[in-house]
């Protein structure tokens, strides 16, 4: 079964140890599935943060979920990870693993009031 709750409770949360502040995690993975392609997830955590280790299991499922698209995956991803962590601010970058493809989808969500511009400034465009 591929609904939603099964899904996102793949992603195992954990308290954030300093909620009070704002920065930035990163974590990086491979999603599988008829495109497969490497994975680069940016958030600013709020009162949850995601447990690392819950990230490749994730992945497998929503690989073989066969999605149409790295836009829809992309989507969906962002999608579960708000959901779950409720963050202040989430960045989703998926680029197919095939070079001769050339694809990449970068998407990103926030809370309506949050804004620390200077903090994303910083990050570039690795």
């Amino acid at each position: 079964m591929n609904g939603p709750g099964i899904r996102r409770g793949l992603l195992a949360t954990a308290t954030n140890p300093s909620a009070r502040l704002d920065y930035v995690v990163t974590l990086a993975g491979s999603l599988p599935g008829p495109c497969p392609a490497r994975l680069r997830l940016r958030y600013v955590p709020d009162r949850l943060i995601l447990r690392p280790t819950a990230l490749p299991p994730y992945l497998e499922h929503l690989g073989g979920m066969g999605w149409d698209s790295l836009e829809a995956a992309a989507a969906i991803l962002l999608d579960d990870v708000m959901d779950e962590t409720v963050a202040r601010w989430v960045q989703v970058r998926l680029t197919a693993e095939n070079p001769a493809c050339g694809h990449c989808v970068l998407i990103e969500d926030r809370h309506p009031r949050w804004d620390n511009a200077p903090l994303l400034a910083r990050l570039g465009e690795e």
